[in-house]
């Protein structure tokens, strides 16, 4: 690999002073003593980059909604069943209710609207914000007394404007997780509430999540890790070819590790959509059978047949 050049004077002097005594020829040979080592850590790396590469390329489906079948490659915990006290399971909310399934996917800002207002069975004067599940120190809160923000809900005057608040809250008070965040709070009230369990195939997902989750943490640090070493031997030894040839294939694994790390992000996002689309047809379903079953309950009102009456009146002259 062709040596990058430094043009001379252009290192801040602290940096030449302060490595100076265990690299003299920082600039110009590129520490030749460890020029060795460079070549070996480059031949290892290039190794990795190898196989790396065609692992980013073949693990594409899993950044598409045909990860999804995933999920039933973990358990479901031992405390749950089938339904777990929901009126229709997870796998068969679609089935049961396809028009909120496919509107909870394609539009899940729109759709947890309408999930909430339906958790809340209809009185938009007992929302606050988030529930107040999310109340408490956030962000630098959490580290110093004063500072923002601390979430406090109901006091921010949403009983005012309960439909204006919940809109900010599914599009922009979450960031891009508004419609999970907001999602994650109906599921959580409605369970609560109607002394609901959670779904086998529930359970399933948030373990297939959490796991790839992890995975694609640690893809991160460890691209970060590289791609940070890399950088900083190829910019201390300009002048080394091993240093350098080092320098570019720490560059290359570090790419295919974050290609790995957006494969397993977008597959992750994919997931969570799919089972928020069916989990919300389960609780809009679920809400419709309490609802027809209280329309069911109510007494009926019994009226007397007009002949019948003259009948009766008859028989009581005779």
């Amino acid at each position: 690999m062709q040596s990058i050049g430094v043009p001379q004077g252009s290192t801040p002097t602290f940096i030449e002073d302060s490595v100076g005594a265990v690299c003299p020829h920082w600039w110009t040979e590129g520490c030749g003593e460890m020029d060795s080592l460079f070549g070996t850590c480059a031949n290892c790396l290039e190794a990795t980059a190898n196989v790396l590469e065609p692992i980013s390329d073949a693990i594409w489906c899993l950044g598409s909604p045909c990860a999804f079948p995933l999920i039933f490659c973990f358990d479901s915990d031992p405390h749950t069943n089938e339904t777990s006290g929901w009126a229709v399971s997870m796998l068969g909310a679609p089935c049961r209710r396809p028009i909120s399934c496919c509107f909870a996917i394609t539009c899940p800002n729109l759709a947890q609207w309408e999930v909430r207002r339906r958790a809340l069975g209809g009185d938009m004067s007992r929302y606050t914000l988030w529930q107040g599940q999310h109340d408490g120190p956030h962000c630098l809160a959490r580290y110093c007394d004063g500072a923002p923000i601390t979430i406090r809900s109901g006091t921010y005057g949403e009983s005012d404007c309960p439909h204006a608040f919940l809109c900010f809250e599914v599009w922009l008070l979450g960031g891009i997780c508004s419609p999970c965040c907001s999602f994650n709070v109906s599921r959580n009230m409605m369970k609560d509430e109607r002394g609901l369990g959670t779904d086998p195939t529930e359970a399933r997902q948030e373990k297939c999540v959490g796991f790839f989750g992890e995975c694609f943490r640690n893809c991160q640090q460890l691209a970060c890790c590289v791609g940070c070493a890399g950088c900083i031997i190829g910019c201390c030894a300009p002048g080394g070819e091993g240093s350098q040839e080092c320098s570019g294939e720490a560059g290359r694994a570090s790419r295919a590790c974050f290609s790995i790390a957006h494969t397993l992000w977008r597959g992750i996002w994919s997931v969570k959509i799919i089972a928020i689309g069916c989990m919300s047809a389960q609780m809009i379903h679920e809400d419709m059978e309490i609802k027809n079953s209280l329309i069911q309950s109510e007494p009926k009102s019994m009226e007397m047949d007009r002949g019948s009456n003259a009948e009766i009146g008859l028989d009581t002259k005779k």
